[in-house]
Order: structure tokens, then sequence, then C-alpha cells
């Protein structure tokens, strides 16, 4: 049986070259590491002193580079610009498709306050573990929550129906939230495509409907259950429609979109990848 995948992440700063080093101490099971630095290291400055600064933090990441490669650990430069939190969900949603199995470490003990905590703030989403230095010389651990989203979203049903608010809930201006999506269309939606958590073995043999079998049918009540399920959870909200006051609405909170990019599994869901594809 082959070993689990160890990504390594760490922030870029002057030191990242001996603080990788001491990572495989800690971590001596990585396998693949990303670099995250800002995207003004890579900027001129008028200032020498800004732009001397800005040079060795270039140098310490080609040494640190050398560093892995001398070890055959692939290294990877993740250029952030601003603003960062937008820019590091999108460069981790990329990376965890790529290794959605990998064991996720993190080093945040260089780099600029918004690179570090949008990190921070988006380490849960992979399980990953997180040391910083904050104002000590010695980086140490930082605890983070478990996410019961994790395992809310291991039933394809869940995945489905959030493929479904972001897909049909998108807002191209990206000025408001997220378009509400009627509760009658995602039912007609989910209804072909749903997956029975369970099969019960003892059922008698059902006549054939729609070309599904009878049993297999996504029922209103167990559609309510899903939505309530999600509700709770804080990924998707109920919402209204101006002029339209008959009719349930839905969308996605920002919470259920980090849920989804993270814990949809693209093998099982093609919906949910055709929409991760696009993101």
């Amino acid at each position: 049986m082959p070993s689990q995948e160890h990504v390594h992440i760490i922030t870029a700063g002057d030191d990242i070259a001996a603080t990788y080093t001491a990572s495989f101490r800690d971590y001596p099971g990585i396998t693949r590491t990303y670099v995250f630095s800002d995207s003004t290291t890579y900027l001129k400055h008028a200032d020498p002193e800004i732009e001397k600064a800005r040079f060795a933090v270039r140098n310490a990441i080609s040494t640190a580079k050398n560093t892995s490669t001398s070890i055959g650990i692939p290294f990877s430069n993740e250029v952030i610009s601003a603003p960062a939190y937008p820019a590091v969900r999108d460069t981790l949603t990329r990376i965890h498709r790529e290794h959605p199995g990998a064991r996720y470490t993190f080093d945040l003990s260089g780099g600029s306050k918004p690179l570090c905590m949008a990190l921070l703030a988006l380490a849960p989403w992979v399980g990953g573990e997180v040391r910083a230095a904050f104002d000590e010389k010695v980086p140490r651990p930082v605890p983070l929550p478990d996410l019961p989203a994790r395992a809310l979203l291991e039933n394809p049903n869940y995945q489905t129906i959030l493929a479904l608010l972001v897909k049909h809930g998108r807002n191209e201006k990206k000025t408001t939230a997220p378009v509400p999506v009627s509760r009658q269309y995602i039912y007609q939606q989910l209804w072909p495509l749903y997956v029975m958590a369970r099969t019960r073995k003892d059922l008698p043999a059902a006549t054939y409907k729609k070309g599904r079998k009878a049993a297999d049918e996504l029922t209103q009540s167990t559609f309510s259950w899903f939505m309530t399920a999600l509700e709770d959870a804080g990924l998707a909200e109920a919402a209204s429609m101006d002029g339209n006051r008959k009719e349930k609405y839905y969308r996605i909170t920002e919470k259920g979109e980090m849920a989804f990019r993270f814990g949809s599994d693209t093998a099982t869901s093609t919906l949910a990848k055709t929409v991760l594809e696009t993101l």
C-alpha cells in the first residue's frame, strides 16, 4: 500500500531557507512543498532598503528550492496577488484537488499578515496542521477546530445540492450575495442524480417508474431533510425573491462554498466536478 502524500505549505520570508530545512525534522514525510509568496516580493522598488529586503526573500526562496530539489521533493512557488484571501482560496482549492488524500501541514512563519491570515483561515478546510511563530522566534502548533461539514459532504447528495446552488446562484458582478435558487428547481435537478445512502435488502420487487425503481426515488420529505441539514450546518440559507412569495428559495453561504470547494469528491459527482473546474 503506497504511503500517504504529505503536502507542506510554507509562507515566504527572508528566513524561509532555514525554516524549510528545520521542517524536515518535525515532518520527515514531506512529499511535496508549496511556497506561498507575496507578489510584491517580485516587484522592483525605488527605496534601496525595501528592495534589499525583497531581494533577500527572493534569494531565500531560491535556496529553499535548491534544498528541496537536491533531496527529490517537488517544490512550487505560488505567487499571491492582492487581495490575498480569494487568491489563496483559489490556489489552495487547486492544490487540494490535485492532492485530495494528502496530509497538509502549514508553516506560517514568514510572509505578509494578509497572506498568513488567509492560510490560517483556510487550513481547516483541508484538515491542515498549522505552525506559526507569531511574535516569538520559534514556531509553535496552532490548534484548529474540527469541521462537521466535511462529514456531511461524504453523502454525495449534499455535494450535488451545493453544486446546483453555486452553478445557478452565480452573481457575475459579485457585488451582492449569490442569486437565490428555487426549491422546486433544486429538487427537479437532484431527482435524477439522487443516490440512496443505504440500500434495504428486504425490499420486495418494485415496479419501475421513469426508468428507476420506485424505492430509489427522492421523496419530498427526504429532500426537505437534506435542505434542513444544510441550513443547520450553515452551508445554505433560505432566501426570498422579489415578487414571488409562494416559492421557497435557497442560496449558498460563504461557508457552504468553502465546504463545496474542499469537501466535494469529483470521483462521485460529475456535476460537482464540472462546477469545480469553472471556479
